[in-house]
């Protein structure tokens, strides 16, 4: 149950920025990373913050690719708009992860699908770390909404291991939130529950990656992925706890 993924390690979620940072970071390149392939696999298991049983595990691959122009990043691809030591502007499209298959006493329901986002992303790099916006719409018509972030994403090194932390805010739109949080009539009617439309909400998340350099083609990673819902989600009906949780554990061989 992603506010965003790609949010920047939304596979992330999925891997969302998780995966993408750890291998790949948007505001320090490597030159030995350029033109690289890499191939992997991510596995996740997302606590969702919906009623009843909702641990949801996956296993999905992950590529990487980047000429300065055209990438592939885990879940996300697109093209370079603006790429330098200090910007990066991109137009992209990216998978998110969000979904809920309802179990128990909320069967009834209509499940809510993963999908699909297009948009685009700017970051500006400084000694710092980087600062990032995005935004992305659903484009396989699963809510139709929109979901936008702002985050704050750091580096830090030592020996072979690298740590990326990041902080940011997602912002939902109502046709996003209504669709993963929101309750018909006829499901509320179906389930015994009270009809329920959320508006647009705005909730804090934070991820921490970690990824450890095996040799020059081997890189383990590993992460965890925190989102606070906004009071606009967890008065949801269907909703029992205020946070979703995902760790993942993966590997990545660079050609």
């Amino acid at each position: 149950m992603k506010s965003s993924k790609n949010n920047v390690l939304s596979f992330c979620s999925s891997l969302s920025c998780m995966v993408i940072l750890s291998i790949t970071t948007g505001f320090a390149h490597a030159e030995d990373q350029k033109n690289q392939l890499g191939v992997g696999l991510s596995t996740s298991l997302d606590f969702q913050a919906y009623q009843g049983d909702t641990t949801v595990s996956s296993i999905l691959p992950a590529f990487f690719y980047d000429n300065d122009k055209f990438y592939i990043e885990g879940d996300e691809a697109g093209f370079y708009l603006l790429n330098d030591d200090k910007n990066e502007l991109r137009i992209n499209a990216y998978y998110d992860g969000s979904s809920f298959d309802p179990k128990g006493s909320l069967r009834t329901l209509k499940s809510r699908k993963w999908s699909a986002m297009a948009g685009a992303s700017y970051m500006r790099i400084t000694p710092f770390g980087g600062f990032k916006a995005q935004i992305g719409t659903d484009i396989l018509s699963r809510s139709d909404g929109t979901v936008g972030t702002l985050s704050y994403l750091a580096e830090l090194k030592k020996g072979d291991w690298s740590f990326y932390p990041e902080l940011g805010f997602a912002w939902n739109d109502k046709k996003y939130n209504d669709y993963y949080y929101g309750v018909s009539a006829q499901e509320a009617k179906s389930a015994g529950i009270s009809e329920y439309h959320p508006k647009d909400s705005i909730q804090p998340y934070a991820n921490i990656n970690v990824n450890y350099k095996l040799n020059n083609t081997w890189n383990l990673f590993g992460g965890l992925e925190v989102n606070y819902l906004s009071n606009q989600q967890h008065n949801s009906p269907i909703v029992e706890r205020r946070f979703d949780i995902e760790p993942s554990l993966g590997f990545i061989f660079k050609f």
